[in-house]
């Protein structure tokens, strides 16, 4: 397991939970219940925040599932910045 931290594509459900990505010209369909929580967002390695703008930009939320692709289940974790409205592959499990 190593930090990957890499743009992804991600097909999200009608609750807002990954259903599929794009990860280096491979679709991976997500084949379990998607965990979600929140974490701290790496503020010191962003742009700074415009003044008036509230703590909800120190947070993301995080996920983790298994994923599928060529017939393989491996765990995967995403970080999905809402405000920037952007996806990251932050961990593969192996």
């Amino acid at each position: 397991m190593g930090r990957i931290d890499e743009a992804v594509a991600v097909l999200v459900d009608h609750e807002g939970a990954p259903t599929l990505f794009r990860w280096r010209e491979k679709d991976y369909q997500v084949s379990s219940r998607p965990v979600r929580w929140f974490a701290r967002a790496e503020w010191w390695a962003g742009e700074r925040a415009h003044r008036g703008i509230g703590s909800g930009v120190l947070e993301v939320e995080m996920w983790r599932f298994l994923a599928t692709a060529d017939g393989s289940k491996t765990s995967f974790e995403l970080l999905h910045n809402s405000a920037a409205n952007s996806w990251k592959l932050l961990r593969r499990f192996e």
